[in-house]
């Protein structure tokens, strides 16, 4: 019983359970801050009144008054944060229920149209195949944005699992750039591998890491010019592997770096390349890294390229 109510003086889990932000954003620990803050001030505001002025009466009104308009202004700011912290709970909540209904009948669809497949059971005409492969194609991309939506719900909530083991960067490297042969070929590009040719495996969750590579492959093609060339690097640095991936593409400008990784942001000069995106990817790639134990960042020039680079802890072997 006694443990029960101690808990509920426990801010840092208070903030974490019933708002999912940190100290500095959670209304309570703002409210217990203003409130040292009142008191500081209504003690400086008392000892300076006390100083100047003889007659106490004076200046316990002052340190009341201090103490009341710092009181207002903290409890008006403390309401807009809880009214900021409630919009965002609502909104990742209606992410997520939005994401898992859309997600179950765009499951069938793509099952029915792997089903069609399977049994050779081919559309007869050339307009038909086209109709098809259209349906195909736009299952798959539904699908890949309802779970990217999922992911960033799971984060948002604190609900996402990352299941670690040995991973070999350099093979998945080889099987991604083989699989955008036919975007590098469509536009007159390549990608060049270097490093090392023997590098230990991370430790990782293998089909997450598997998306971080994915993405920061298709943002190097997308915003490559045409006939350049995309060079990727493998390096192992003691206890840690590198990945490094650089291009001549459109750059981004330096006043957007510092919004580079942030939810749905996407750079003011991309959209001249006519790219199609949530503006997720790195958010995602960023919370990945970090959540395996690494480091992750890039180096960009507008008009120039960008390099973008993160590491991993090498995968030790139980002996």
């Amino acid at each position: 019983m006694l443990l029960k109510f101690l808990r509920q003086f426990n801010i840092v889990r208070g903030c974490r359970e019933d708002f999912n932000v940190s100290v500095w954003k959670c209304p309570t620990f703002l409210f217990v801050l203003m409130g040292v803050a009142v008191t500081v001030s209504t003690l400086t505001a008392y000892f300076i009144a006390s100083r100047f002025d003889q007659d106490p009466q004076i200046s316990a009104l002052l340190a009341l008054g201090t103490a009341g308009i710092v009181l207002i202004i903290g409890h008006i700011i403390i309401q807009s944060f809880a009214k900021i912290v409630e919009v965002s709970r609502l909104k990742s909540q209606f992410l997520d229920i939005i994401s898992h209904q859309l997600l179950t009948p765009l499951t069938a669809l793509k099952w029915s149209a792997s089903t069609i497949e399977s049994d050779g059971t081919s559309p007869e005409s050339a307009k038909q195949q086209e109709a098809y492969m259209i349906i195909k194609e736009s299952t798959n991309k539904m699908v890949n944005i309802v779970n990217t939506l999922l992911d960033i719900a799971r984060i948002e909530a604190g609900r996402v699992t990352m299941n670690f083991g040995r991973f070999d960067m350099r093979e998945s490297v080889k099987k991604i750039i083989a699989l955008r042969a036919h975007d590098l070929e469509a536009k007159h590009s390549t990608i060049e591998l270097w490093g090392e040719e023997v590098i230990a495996p991370v430790l990782a969750d293998p089909f997450r890491t598997r998306l971080v590579i994915e993405n920061l492959v298709d943002n190097a093609i997308k915003y490559s010019r045409e006939h350049s060339s995309i060079v990727i690097t493998l390096r192992q640095e003691n206890d840690r592997v590198m990945f490094e991936i650089k291009d001549k593409g459109v750059g981004i400008p330096a006043h957007e770096h510092k919004n580079i990784f942030q939810k749905f942001f996407r750079a003011s000069n991309e959209f001249s390349y006519q790219t199609k995106g949530l503006g997720v990817g790195l958010y995602l790639v960023k919370f990945i890294i970090e959540a395996s134990g690494g480091a992750i960042g890039f180096e960009s020039q507008e008009g120039v390229g960008s390099r973008f680079w993160f590491s991993l802890p090498v995968y030790k072997y139980k002996t």
